[in-house]
């Protein structure tokens, strides 16, 4: 039986589904549960994170749609009621499908960033749904301040600020959780962003999943951190004739095509950077793959592996 920890990144979007409903992620949740379920039998020590860019920009639109009857809530709190919300699928899916055996612990999750960080002043985190300009304008009119990018021709996403993460306040929680034996649910959405200095303050941003993942699977000693999103890995021209897949790259060429801007910011590109971190932080194996191939994933078989 294996000791090892390994650390499972879950995509926001590779839960989310055309429909957008609470049943349809859940069972989104469910298609990728028996792959975890796999890895906990054959002995692995599990804490799993997850993305909510969508889900996030749903309970901002909520927020906007529903302004007039109650009061809004601010980017942070709506971070960590996503966080809690998809925690809570997780772990119930989880509990279902392994039984009575395994423990399975989903907690709330600060994660602390500078007050100073550059991000706060160049919002580049798209989360949400896509807009028409149509839209945009109907926003504008109730939210002014709120800030979009083009993604493609006509369609924008909101953008927000998404500093740098710095650690993991939960960390001693977590490793305590997993030593006594629960697969841990940690660091959703990125975790809430809060700033430090005499006092612990929330502020208004979302920090990126995979890079607050990295900080989190470093300081757990992991033997292999797995991003895992809703294609095969990190591709070169992506989206073009000559696409091609990475599949075993060592972190200085991975460095190499980053620089080069290889990759789509905020969405390939922080898993990429995540992932070399990660290797060079521990010299251990990152990997980014297809949600449908975490077992392969983890043990090294799938996607795009990034070693030392």
């Amino acid at each position: 039986m294996s000791k090892e920890i390994v650390v499972l990144a879950l995509g926001g979007n590779a839960i989310v589904t055309k429909s957008r409903t609470f049943d349809s992620q859940y069972n989104a949740i469910r298609g990728v549960s028996k792959q975890i379920t796999s890895l906990a039998k054959e002995g692995y020590k599990i804490v799993i994170t997850h993305g909510n860019g969508p889900q996030v920009g749903d309970a901002l639109l909520r927020n906007e749609r529903a302004r007039d009857l109650v009061p809004p809530l601010p980017l942070y709190a709506c971070v960590a009621g996503t966080q809690g919300v998809l925690g809570a699928m997780i772990q119930a899916v989880l509990l279902n499908d392994l039984g009575k055996d395994y423990k399975v612990a989903s907690l709330v999750t600060k994660v602390t960033v500078s007050a100073k960080d550059p991000a706060f002043n160049n919002p580049t985190k798209p989360i949400g749904s896509i807009f028409t300009k149509d839209d945009l304008r109907k926003i504008k009119k109730v939210e002014p301040s709120a800030s979009f990018r083009e993604i493609q021709l006509g369609k924008f996403r909101r953008v927000v600020p998404s500093p740098d993460p710095i650690s993991i306040l939960e960390l001693n929680a977590v490793k305590k959780l997993v030593d006594d034996g629960y697969i841990v649910i940690a660091c959703g959405g990125g975790g809430i962003p809060m700033t430090t200095g005499k006092k612990i303050h929330f502020t208004d941003a979302v920090i990126d999943k995979d890079l607050a993942s990295e900080v989190l699977a470093t300081g757990l000693g992991a033997s292999v951190f797995v991003s895992l999103t809703d294609v095969a890995g990190a591709y070169v021209n992506f989206r073009r004739k000559n696409s091609k897949l990475l599949r075993k790259i060592q972190v200085n060429k991975m460095k190499e095509l980053l620089e080069e801007g290889n990759f789509e910011e905020g969405s390939m590109e922080p898993k990429v950077r995540a992932a070399i971190r990660f290797t060079e932080n521990t010299g251990n194996n990152a990997v980014i793959a297809s949600l449908r191939k975490t077992r392969n994933a983890a043990n090294l078989k799938s996607g795009t592996i990034v070693y030392n």
